[in-house]
């Protein structure tokens, strides 16, 4: 008997094969779609728990609470770990990291490398806090004494072309020998450290003496492990009463050091400093409701499209009832019409994930760690989804088909033209899910442009930057190589900065005199510049001057925005020009006051910024270019830095794309919605398209009536138009409080943002209308221009 339930369900599929391909590419969109929210859903969840002391893991952080604002920091002074382990029986182990910045040269014989962001220096302990596997070398010893470093088995590969004999070779990091110590398995990409090479925390000592003694700078992300049978309440007695920061010398600032579990860091707030990357819980939520509702879309589909060839298969039920066939047994064929659907879905799911998994991990910039699958709670989750579809497509239809009655009436079957019938209630639902995710990906789409295109007070166009990376002897000799690189044609300028546009300045603790000789304190942030900085980008002074050439302004004279300056209590920039100031080491007088502008994302509203020279510390050149004449330009310019520092590579990039970077974050979620909205639209068009045609050839005979009445062609198209556009609106309606809170809530999480008002709603419902108008005008057209008697004569 099951065989013939198959066969008859085969039949079937191939007899409907146009409404049998919209079930099955709905179906297996929908799975697809659910796969891959749930895997990045996932990831996301699952941040550093392949640590097997996660949950004693914590981290250290710093508030600085100061006249001009507080800064919380992802970061700790040098010593305050090693005296917290000294005073605190809860800490096991500590382990501080530091995150080296910039651009980098990494050379090995001949092979010259540009690497940056993905430095750390760390503790030998770091081995002993985190579970990061060695496939090489001794990771109890690998990083003790100065100039030893760890790599990863991806650097291994593009450095050596092999992961064998690699420890101990010598490579040259900024023109320094270091030692390989050993090589780090590729990290997990749910990680919140992301490192290519492990440098010995004794090199930074060795260039920076007495660091452990500073307790008012805070380079370092310190992690503690705890005891298990640790004592949180007595570890944060200690860590608020560190006697360093009680009763300073300077009441105007404070140090507030904190504890954060590090299994809550990936979702945490924000903090400057912090490594990795930060999670959204929001923006999980958000996907892992589209994910439903896609698949949700998928199965209405289903049922929508099934109840609707329930006209064409009344006769056969009625027959096959009439020959003894129970309920039961109808019940039966169609249940196992839809066990049949949904398990060819599922295959093709499964090939269309294989497919689609490197396209998807582009679209994100991430790779997937796949091995969670072969958990046994996963398996068994796997092998549920197809009972779960079955049931939720398949049981309503199958129920409606096994009821109809034994006498075939035709009059009884068709359903009045109601709002709220069954198959127009689910075209609603259809409509208000694809409604919603228009919505969504209109207004992330609309958020980035507006970002993007905002004037951000500073000129960046045709500016590019080359990062030369800490370098000393090039800053202190910038105006000879300034002049060199002048002399290129296409070049329109040249200014050097620690800096530039979307990096975030250091960050320093800045003392201004008023004029009655009373110390304002405050941290703000610093960009080292050159004399032209201020004219090359663009900014425009409010008072006082420019940086000069000479002597004189070099470390000594500062220049403030206008935010600072308000920050320090001076309400009119012209008065604060004079005034002296002590800042990171050095001292002088404010000559200038520059209005404000976006040198960070639009996240945040305008940062309290101070613009000062210093030669040495400069690592970057900005050059406003001629774009006709781009390539060139680029091509000489790398010719040139060859002929002068070989040993340097020629890394250059775009100040736009700099800043834009800023929103990757953003742009990546964008990216997801968009591509999930255009798979709703995929499922929607399909759908409404099956049902369009069937409802449309149900009304042939009923259209060539009204014509042979005397009905007008305009009329009856528009007709169809209003019975579609009926669900439309009532879906787009029901759509719009869920997407306008849900786009409120992220809009949010930027400082400045689009005008988001119910104006903004009527494009999307023109879209969703146009979209369906040309759907169902395809079918109403056909039927409305044909001939009458062509349709009245058929069967």
């Amino acid at each position: 008997m099951i065989r013939n339930y198959f066969k008859n369900a085969w039949r079937n599929l191939k007899r409907q094969k146009w409404n049998s391909f919209t079930k099955l590419f709905s179906l297996s969109i929908g799975v697809v779609s659910i796969f891959f929210i749930s895997i990045y859903i996932h990831q996301e969840l699952s941040y550093d728990k392949f640590h097997e002391n996660l949950s004693n893991i914590y981290k250290l952080n710093t508030k600085v609470e100061s006249p001009t604002g507080n800064l919380s920091l992802g970061l700790t002074a040098t010593p305050v770990g090693d005296y917290l382990k000294s005073v605190s029986p809860e800490i096991k182990e500590f382990v501080r990291v530091y995150k080296e910045y910039g651009s980098h040269s990494i050379k090995y014989k001949e092979k010259l490398f540009s690497e940056g962001e993905t430095i750390y220096y760390a503790d030998p302990s770091f081995f002993d806090v985190f579970n990061f596997k060695t496939i090489a070398g001794n990771s109890a010893t690998s990083l003790v004494g100065p100039n030893k470093i760890m790599i990863t088995e991806r650097i291994a590969l593009k450095y050596f072309g092999t992961t064998d004999n690699v420890v101990n070779k010598s490579i040259l990091y900024d023109g320094t020998p270091f030692t390989i110590t050993g090589i780090l398995e590729n990290l997990p990409p749910n990680s919140q450290l992301q490192f290519d090479f492990l440098v010995s925390m004794d090199t930074f000592y060795k260039n920076r003496p007495n660091v452990d003694q500073n307790w008012s700078w805070f380079p370092m992300n310190t992690f503690l492990l705890l005891n298990k049978s640790s004592n949180l309440e007595m570890l944060n007695d200690k860590i608020k009463n560190i006697p360093q920061y009680l009763n300073g010398e300077d009441n105007t600032q404070k140090y507030v050091v904190s504890i954060e579990s590090m299994k809550d860091l990936h979702f945490s707030e924000p903090k400057l400093g912090e490594l990795g990357t930060k999670g959204d819980m929001e923006n999980i939520i958000v996907l892992f409701v589209i994910g439903i509702m896609i698949l949700l879309l998928a199965i209405s589909n289903y049922i929508n499209l099934t109840t609707a060839q329930i006209s064409i298969q009344l006769k056969e039920i009625s027959v096959k009832k009439i020959l003894g066939a129970l309920k039961v047994d109808i019940f039966k064929q169609f249940m196992v019409e839809s066990v049949l659907l949904t398990f060819i879905a599922l295959i093709i799911s499964y090939g269309i994930i294989v497919l689609m998994m490197p396209f998807f991990e582009s679209l994100i910039t991430s790779r997937f760690d796949t091995s969670f699958l072969l958990n046994p709670d996963i398996i068994l989750l796997i092998i549920a989804l197809p009972i779960v579809l079955v049931l939720l497509g398949g049981i309503y239809p199958a129920i409606k088909f096994s009821n109809i009655k034994t006498i075939y009436n035709h009059k009884s079957t068709v359903q009045k033209n109601k709002l709220f019938n069954i198959r127009t209630s689910l075209l609603v639902f259809q409509f208000s899910i694809t409604s919603f995710l228009v919505i969504c990906s209109l207004i992330a789409y609309v958020q980035l442009n507006f970002v993007k295109n905002k004037d951000l007070g500073i000129n960046t166009n045709h500016k590019i930057v080359l990062d030369y990376g800490p370098n000393s002897e090039i800053g202190n000799t910038y105006e000879s190589l300034k002049s060199e690189l002048n002399n290129i044609a296409g070049v329109v300028s040249v200014t050097f900065s620690s800096h530039v546009p979307g990096q975030m300045p250091n960050g320093v603790t800045t003392v201004i005199k008023d004029d009655k000789g009373n110390d304002r304190t405050g941290e703000i942030n610093l960009t080292l510049v050159d004399e032209d900085f201020i004219k090359n980008y663009g900014l425009h002074l409010l008072a006082g001057r420019d940086f000069r050439t000479g002597i004189a302004d070099k470390t000594s004279a500062l220049i403030l925005n206008n935010a600072a300056v308000k920050a320090f209590g001076y309400s009119n920039p012209k008065d604060i020009i004079g005034a002296s100031f002590e800042q990171w080491g050095g001292d002088g007088k404010v000559i200038g006051v520059v209005s404000d502008f976006n040198y960070l994302s639009l996240h945040e509203d305008i940062g309290l910024l101070s613009l000062k020279i210093w030669p040495n510390q400069f690592e970057k050149i900005t050059l406003e270019v001629q774009e006709s004449n781009f390539k060139n330009v680029i091509n000489n310019l790398q010719t040139k830095w060859s002929s002068l520092y070989p040993n340097i590579p020629f890394k250059y990039y775009f100040v736009d794309d700099n800043f834009n970077n800023q929103y990757n974050k953003d742009q990546k979620f964008s990216s997801l919605i968009n591509a999930f909205t255009l798979i709703s639209l995929l499922i929607g068009v399909l759908g409404l398209l099956a049902y369009a045609s069937f409802w449309c050839d149900r009304k042939r005979k009923e259209v060539a009536i009204k014509k042979v009445l005397g009905a007008k062609t305009v009329l009856l198209i528009w007709n169809f138009y209003k019975e579609f556009s009926k669900p439309v609106f009532v879906g787009f309606i029901i759509a719009i409080p869920l997407s306008y809170y849900l786009g409120q809530k992220w809009l949010q999480n930027f400082a400045y943002r689009f005008d988001f008002n119910w104006k903004f709603f009527a494009l999307p419902l023109v879209l969703m209308l146009i979209f369906v108008w040309i759907i169902v005008g395809t079918q109403s057209i056909q039927i409305s221009i044909a001939n009458p008697v062509n349709n009245l004569k058929e069967e």
